[in-house]
């Protein structure tokens, strides 16, 4: 470090050390908006993870077809029922007519009793094809999943959430023990890791699932599906597949113009849009309150600096006079400005991370820290100080000397 840059830093701490409280003061406002601006990035990091976590629980890019309530036709009966018209062929025309779908898994479910030795239990029986595990992201704990041999042969094989294992088994493994549903024998062959509730609050480890095929045939001997899951290749395309899917159900069904749907449409991530939402709402106040606080910070770097300048007009008039320039006198008074922002800017950090940790022991909300959380509030910390320090720093630059010698 040359002597010229060490002498300038000694005399910039000292300026700084004798302004005294009212560094302090400045001091004090830059790190109390670099701590709000931390916790606003920690809240809307915590929040995008907080939506991904659940986004990836229940599967990326996932919409839900769903067989609706329909009026009964004449002559078969008053009120409504479950339409019976979502069928396999659907699955194979909106494959081949609409594009960008990646997964279609056709499901056949209902509520059956399930019985292992005397225990007995009241659980939903799904019939899907081995894509459900992957696009809803189950995991299998012991044993295997369903395969597509077991779809071909229609075998009588099953696969359980820990849930009906806990009720049937006392919460012991379940692999290869023979379960009855509705009095049918099944082979229990994998058991489902652990997977909580749902977004809308069902349950997913209370479930059986068992193939397709075996459903359709062994089990609920229908030829109807009850919901179609459609997994998307884009998110971006979401709303177009919806709206192809609508059109060729809407043919394949016969429906007219005027006539309503027999199924819906139904995004799976309702739930997770409403949290989104609060926590947009939640990241604008912080937001907001991390600008006010910020401009409070800057206008004490622009006061001190200021003071600092007039109080030492006799110094810089002393500078001017013995050859210094203006542009000297600019970089001296930003760069005293930058190093008080800067100062503030790690008690800020050091606010912001203590704030971070203690809201999230007290609070439930989602809260973390990563680099753009800490370098974005440094870098901050620097342009107030450029941002503030300008002004003053220029005005100090147009002092006289002969101005300076009546000042002193």
């Amino acid at each position: 470090m040359s002597l010229k840059l060490r002498l300038q830093l000694r005399i910039m701490f000292l300026a700084l050390r004798k302004s005294g409280f009212r560094s302090v003061l400045a001091l004090g406002s830059v790190g109390l908006g670099i701590a709000s601006m931390m916790i606003m990035l920690a809240l809307s990091t915590g929040a995008q993870r907080q939506m991904q976590a659940i986004t990836d629980r229940m599967g990326k890019n996932l919409f839900m077809i769903k067989a609706a309530q329909v009026m009964a036709p004449p002559g078969r009966g008053e009120g409504w029922f479950t339409s019976t018209r979502l069928r396999p062929a659907d699955v194979v025309l909106m494959s081949q007519q609409i594009r960008g779908i990646r997964t279609i898994v056709p499901i056949l479910e209902g509520s059956r009793q399930a019985r292992l030795n005397r225990e007995e239990m009241v659980t939903s029986v799904r019939g899907v094809t081995p894509d459900f595990l992957e696009i809803r992201n189950f995991q299998i704990d012991d044993g295997r999943a369903l395969d597509d041999k077991d779809g071909t042969a229609r075998s009588r094989v099953a696969v359980v959430g820990p849930f009906v294992a806990e009720k049937l088994n006392d919460g012991f493994n379940m692999v290869g023990a023979t379960l009855w549903i509705d009095a049918v024998p099944f082979e229990v062959v994998g058991q489902l890791k652990e997977k909580g509730m749902s977004s809308d609050g069902q349950n997913e480890d209370d479930q059986i699932l068992i193939p397709l095929e075996t459903a359709r045939r062994r089990l609920f001997n229908v030829d109807y599906l009850s919901r179609l899951l459609v997994q998307v290749q884009d998110q971006d395309r979401m709303d177009g597949v919806q709206s192809g899917a609508r059109e060729v159900l809407r043919v394949s069904h016969g429906l007219d113009g005027d006539v309503k749907d027999d199924f819906d449409i139904l995004a799976l991530i309702r739930a997770n849009q409403i949290r989104k939402m609060n926590s947009a709402f939640l990241e604008v106040l912080s937001r907001v309150f991390a600008l006010i606080t910020l401009a409070i910070g800057g206008a004490g770097v622009l006061a001190v600096t200021y003071l600092n300048a007039k109080d030492r007009t006799s110094e810089i008039g002393l500078r001017i006079a013995v050859g210094a320039r203006r542009r000297d006198i600019i970089n001296l008074f930003v760069a005293e400005a930058c190093v008080l922002s800067v100062l503030g800017g790690l008690v800020g950090l050091f606010l912001g991370g203590v704030s971070v940790v203690v809201l999230k022991q007290m609070t439930t909300w989602e809260m973390a820290i990563d680099v753009l959380g800490v370098m974005i509030p440094l870098l901050v910390s620097v342009l107030l100080g450029l941002v503030f320090g300008v002004f003053p720093a220029v005005q100090a630059s147009k002092v006289m000397p002969v101005e300076a010698l009546r000042y002193s």
